[in-house]
């Protein structure tokens, strides 16, 4: 079959008014007197609790340190944030319509943003003041699917700036443009119209030459779907991978030459789930596969078999030579972080018990020998959130940040920065407490100094009831931050963002 007969298939299945058996549950939605009542003795349930406002205004007050005088820019996150739309409660922490919170630092100030990704769903429900469309994990009595993949489309995971454009990702359909100065959602993006609506990846990877490739998945028919977009935003190809059962395929890489793809045996073969998650099964007694796709000719892949795990972040991949490729990420024993975590934080449940073991991980891969070599490191406890300095990308990169919880969980989320020098072997961490969680934190660059960066990133006092931000030099990181702003307010806690310098930055 070729591609257009495939994508054309797709987007038939993906706009199909016919309602597939996972959209037509019969139970019940998340439950908001259950979840109160844990919030009562769980007050880091802070986090979860979502806000009900479309857009937030919040002062920040610098607390310590100084913003430095070349750090100039804009923090813009993502994540799920509207968790209770009238009476409903989202049943799962990825559901929510998603929010961008924009940090802007200038002249020692910083001033804060935040207006709800206006997807067509996301507008819809928020007239309606109460839930009315299925998702990840949420389904209900009365709940309906919105016609097509974008009809459920929450625009709640990351961001990028591409081609002069903001985007905001999701994982199931398409990217919302993102206006940066008043963050009013500009409509869907779309690079042809027979690619309009399909699966785009919310983990798009930045090539040498600027230019940018994707990864999405689609559960019927199954196929992983590759995007390549020139620096100047023109789609210069997509390419259809076919699958048995599809494995849900949150990120993967790229080097100079190579895509790498890793499938974890969490495939879609449980046709009677009452939920998206509920259509995956992990099946344990099942390898991981290893995709290596030639980036010149997307035809040409290698397939290698290794050890079961989960994942869902990498950090970076290079080539060594040209047999070989280093890359390194957060191995997860099984998708329970998913499956369990992200619902029992959502009912208030949550004890740590379903947490499943996480652990920093460098990879090896031989294409000759077909094998791969993990070399993992339990010492940081349990990991997530790698990322990287953009100056490295597809090299063998010197650092590698990551968000840690030492020991035993108390609460779901992670309370360590680790900042890992990958050439000595050392690693340097701060711990913010044990009243703070902290979301994502990014490599900064600082400007015109070579191998130098900042680490910026948000963290809720769920003990204050605020969200701060807070700015760490990447040499010090053990030292804390060298400036730390606190909000008058708590922000949901997101998922992702990225960082726009100011011209001339």
């Amino acid at each position: 079959m070729d591609r257009r007969t495939f994508t054309k298939m797709l987007i038939g299945l993906m706009t199909a008014s016919a309602l597939p058996t996972y959209l037509q549950a019969k139970t019940p939605l998340g439950d908001q007197a259950s979840f109160l009542r844990s919030l009562e003795k769980k007050p880091w349930l802070l986090g979860y609790l979502g806000t009900r406002e479309t857009e937030l205004h919040a002062n920040l007050r610098i607390v310590s340190g100084y913003v430095p005088s070349d750090l100039r820019g804009h923090l813009f996150r993502n994540g799920p944030a509207q968790h209770n739309l009238g009476p409903d409660r989202f049943a799962h922490w990825f559901d929510a319509p998603g929010m961008v919170q924009r940090f802007t630092f200038s002249d020692n100030k910083i001033t804060h943003y935040g207006r709800l990704v206006e997807t067509a769903r996301n507008v819809a429900e928020t007239n309606a003041g109460h839930i009315k469309f299925s998702g990840f994990g949420t389904h209900g009595h009365d709940l309906t699917s919105g016609g097509s993949a974008d009809g459920q489309n929450t625009g709640n995971i990351s961001l990028i700036k591409h081609a002069g454009e903001l985007l905001a990702l999701w994982e199931g359909g398409s990217p919302h443009i993102i206006n940066p100065e008043t963050l009013e959602t500009e409509g869907r993006k779309s690079w042809l119209s027979d690619t309009q609506g399909l699966p785009f990846g919310a983990h798009p990877r930045v090539d040498q030459d600027g230019s940018l490739w994707n990864l999405g998945y689609s559960v019927n028919p199954a196929a992983l779907i590759l995007y390549h977009i020139s620096v100047d935003g023109q789609l210069l190809k997509t390419h259809v991978l076919p699958q048995t059962a599809t494995p849900m395929v949150h990120d993967f890489m790229i080097t100079a030459t190579k895509i790498v793809i890793i499938a974890p045996p969490y495939t879609a073969s449980n046709p009677a789930g009452d939920a998206f998650v509920d259509l995956f099964k992990w099946r344990a007694a099942e390898p991981t596969k290893v995709l290596i796709i030639d980036k010149a000719d997307l035809t040409n892949v290698t397939l290698i078999d290794i050890e079961p795990f989960w994942v869902f972040h990498f950090g970076n991949a290079y080539d060594i030579g040209t047999s070989e490729i280093g890359f390194d990420f957060a191995l997860h024993d099984d998708p329970s972080f998913m499956t369990k975590d992200a619902f029992a934080a959502m009912d208030g449940s949550w004890d740590g018990g379903a947490s499943a073991a996480s652990r920093y991980v460098q990879a090896r891969i031989n294409l000759k020998s077909k094998t791969v070599r993990l070399d993992k490191a339990p010492e940081f406890g349990q990991v997530e959130f790698i990322q990287t300095d953009a100056r490295e990308n597809l090299s063998s990169h010197r650092h590698a940040l990551m968000l840690a919880q030492p020991g035993g969980a108390s609460v779901f989320g992670f309370n360590r920065l680790v900042l890992v020098d990958r050439n000595t072997g050392n690693a340097s961490s701060f711990d913010v407490g044990e009243t703070e969680i902290l979301e994502e934190h990014l490599i900064v660059p600082k400007p015109r100094i070579e191998n130098e960066f900042w680490i910026i990133g948000t963290a809720l006092d769920w003990q204050k009831g605020t969200t701060n931000l807070s700015v760490y030099d990447g040499s010090h990181l053990s030292d804390g931050p060298i400036m730390k702003a606190e909000m008058d307010l708590a922000l949901p806690l997101g998922l992702h963002g990225t960082f726009i310098p100011a011209v001339g930055y």
